[in-house]
């Protein structure tokens, strides 16, 4: 199933229970059990469970949850188009309305989804108790994911990392989930999507298919990768969508849940004070750097090494697009300000040199400057 029918699918399923919150309102009435006019749910549940695949289904069931929450940014821009007002509890009754066994496994794959609604989890739980309906082994056995490995897939300038997480159903289906983090944006998590195979595959393709020598594999702990994504997650609520995202957000919250705990969350590469100020005056005592030592080019240099990653000494062509679209603030010297150009194609061949970048990835930020520059008389 692919994301466009898992969206129609997620759409249906609010639709469908819209008319029934509707008709039970009319006509309290009807027959427990029957379903109502229209209902496609039925049918695009059962299709969802003949792929093969959980992934289908996890994928179809987190859209829908995702699409049912509130929209934290509605209070405040009154111009942001307005999501479906079908609630969680209503789609949750919706599918207690009507009690074939694909409802009950929609509502057991709900019970694991829901990780931060406890009542209505503990409702499902009840719902598909009650009914003793058999489900598929892979549904039953969702509370024994066994989540094995983690590799982060990384960029010798820092700009963002890509989780890999593989996870094995009890079923013995494969899962690899992929989360990009935007280390220019708060590394917060601004991606992600799910692969239904190992994630040894998954990591071979990718390894056949680079062809960066600046990017990387680096295994890490299952517990610093919850850490890192779970951090990611706690950003800010606004999102730019994706065809995955934020559709699969409560499948990413659920697979992290079965991870360790105790992991250290991703940390800044910024440095020290001290020691951006020895890197400072290293670079104003060099012959680069010498013609901008005064105050007013000091200061400003120390704003630009807090820019984007905050690491002093990795500098891509996005952050530099980041810096030459910000300001520096009214207590900046506009002699300064005007000079930043200059000052970072003075600057940042300094810092490559130091940790070892490639004078190609060099060029390439110094390439921005020429592009952007003409322009930049922002304070």
């Amino acid at each position: 199933m692919n994301e466009g029918r898992k969206r129609r699918m997620a759409k249906q399923v609010r639709r469908d229970a819209r008319r029934m919150k509707t008709r039970d309102e009319e006509t309290p009435e009807e027959a427990p059990g029957e379903p109502p006019e229209g209902m496609l749910l039925v049918e695009e549940v059962r299709r969802a469970l003949d792929t093969g695949h959980p992934l289908d289904l996890l994928g179809a069931a987190s859209m829908t949850i995702e699409a049912a929450k509130p929209d934290p940014l509605a209070a405040y821009v009154k111009s942001r188009e307005q999501r479906d007002p079908v609630r969680l509890d209503d789609l949750v009754a919706a599918f207690v309305g009507v009690p074939v066994p694909e409802t009950t496994a929609l509502l057991a794959v709900f019970a694991e989804l829901l990780v931060d609604d406890k009542d209505l989890r503990l409702r499902c739980e009840a719902e598909v108790a009650a009914r003793h309906d058999p489900l598929p082994q892979w549904i039953s056995g969702l509370p024994q994911v066994d989540v094995y490995r983690a590799v982060r897939m990384t960029h010798v300038l820092g700009d963002d990392d890509e989780l890999v997480i593989g996870a094995r159903l009890a079923s013995g289906h494969e899962l690899t989930c992929v989360a990009y983090i935007d280390h220019l944006s708060m590394s917060e998590v601004k991606d992600a999507f799910y692969v239904a195979d190992s994630i040894e595959h998954v990591i071979s393709v990718a390894a056949e298919r680079n062809t960066d020598p600046d990017k990387s594999f680096v295994d890490m702990t299952l517990a610093d990768a919850r850490a890192w994504i779970q951090h990611g997650l706690d950003r800010l609520p606004f999102v730019v969508r994706t065809d995955s995202w934020p559709d699969c957000r409560p499948l990413v919250q659920w697979l992290i849940g079965h991870m360790p705990e105790g992991g250290q969350k991703y940390e800044s590469p910024s440095w020290d004070e001290e020691s951006t100020v020895e890197l400072r005056d290293q670079f104003f005592a060099s012959s680069a750097g010498a013609p901008f030592d005064d105050y007013d080019h000091r200061e400003l240099l120390l704003k630009l090494l807090d820019t984007g990653t905050e690491d002093p000494l990795r500098w891509s062509a996005a952050r530099m697009a980041q810096v030459f679209a910000g300001s520096f603030g009214e207590d900046t010297s506009l002699r300064a300000v005007l000079d930043v150009p200059e000052l970072l194609r003075a600057f940042v061949p300094f810092a490559h040199a130091q940790s070892g970048i490639r004078d190609e990835l060099t060029a390439e930020a110094l390439a921005v400057i020429d592009e952007m520059s003409p322009g930049h008389e922002r304070v």
